[in-house]
């Protein structure tokens, strides 16, 4: 009995402790200080013409983001890489977007503590016109529920908590902004201009042919045309083609991605597609050799950029006759 007793009294110091703890949570003072608001006003948006993204701190890897002819790209030594736009425009939708933020300090040892210190918070930074800070956000440790994250706007030393939209930016290298498509959806080349291009989508349904070389020495080139509502390989036609697999594979070159963009120009072209299409334009895939990684170079009809294509990738583009054909 004595020992019923005392299991009982256990339970409801548990109990009576777990409803304090709970209440606490409900009417913590701190967490009536919430408010509602976006880090980056609206109105700043189209002012908006640089992002430098910190991984941490100031001294960490750096990104920078800018808009030229109001089209983002991600500079380099080299040339202006495409940037994923919306990717871009996600992240600007995620700082101007009203978010519900809680005051949690004000302390510089709170600062150093929560990872909002100047040398060790990742950083965004949005620019507008002539370098013109229109925010620079500190983004520091990841709150004690872990949904959340401390940020802290730089010069100021009030320090808040909400939910987590920015680490996901801050915590990516270069790669993550980059546009790899080949054959970027909204753009189709001009006929006979190397700079100018229409604003069209390249869909299956406006490819009449795809000339097709293998790489290797022992690859015979072939060609796949349109004939009617199917598709013939000219010189075989007696071969019955599947048109399912010819769609779905022209469907897996017109929405291909490279891995990296490189600047080393194919000294030399080991394979090459070669798509027309019905309004008389042609574009083109130009690969070179392997390197030890199995990786190569490849270029694109009138496009500037030199792409990295993995081996998956080559296999997945670059098939034989063979497999265009039906099997039944």
């Amino acid at each position: 009995m004595k020992f019923k007793k005392k299991a009982a009294i256990l339970s409801a110091l548990i109990f009576i402790l777990a409803l304090v703890y709970i209440l606490s949570f409900v009417f913590d003072p701190q967490r009536q200080t919430g408010k509602a608001f976006a880090w980056l006003e609206r109105e700043f948006l189209d002012l908006a013409d640089r992002i430098e993204i910190y991984e941490s701190g100031n001294a960490g890897n750096k990104i920078v983001l800018y808009r030229k002819n109001n089209f983002w790209v991600v500079p380099s030594a080299a040339m202006d890489y495409p940037a994923k736009q919306g990717r871009v425009e996600d992240l600007l939708a995620a700082l101007s977007q009203k978010g519900i933020y809680l005051h949690r300090a004000a302390s510089t040892q709170a600062r150093e503590r929560l990872g909002l210190g100047e040398g060790i918070a990742s950083r965004i930074v949005v620019r507008g016109g002539a370098g013109l800070p229109l925010l620079d956000l500190l983004i520091g440790t990841g709150d004690a529920l872990g949904q959340g994250v401390y940020l802290r706007r730089a010069g100021k030393n009030e320090i808040y908590s909400g939910e987590d939209n920015f680490t996901f930016y801050t915590g990516s290298d270069v790669g993550f902004w980059f546009d790899l498509r080949l054959f970027p959806a909204d753009t189709v080349p001009l006929r006979g201009s190397n700079q100018g291009r229409l604003t069209n989508t390249l869909t299956v349904d406006s490819v009449q042919q795809a000339d097709v070389t293998l790489p290797g020495n022992d690859a015979l080139p072939f060609i796949l045309r349109r004939s009617g509502s199917g598709w013939i390989i000219p010189g075989n036609e007696n071969a019955v083609i599947d048109s399912t697999r010819v769609e779905g594979w022209l469907r897996s070159v017109l929405e291909a991605e490279g891995d990296n963009f490189t600047d080393e120009v194919p000294e030399s072209v080991e394979g090459s597609i070669t798509l027309w299409f019905g309004n008389g334009t042609r574009s083109a895939i130009q690969i070179g050799l392997q390197d030890e990684d199995k990786r190569r170079s490849a270029v694109v009809s009138e496009s500037e950029f030199v792409y990295v294509l993995s081996e998956w990738i080559i296999n997945r583009l670059f098939r034989d006759s063979l497999y265009f054909l039906k099997t039944n």
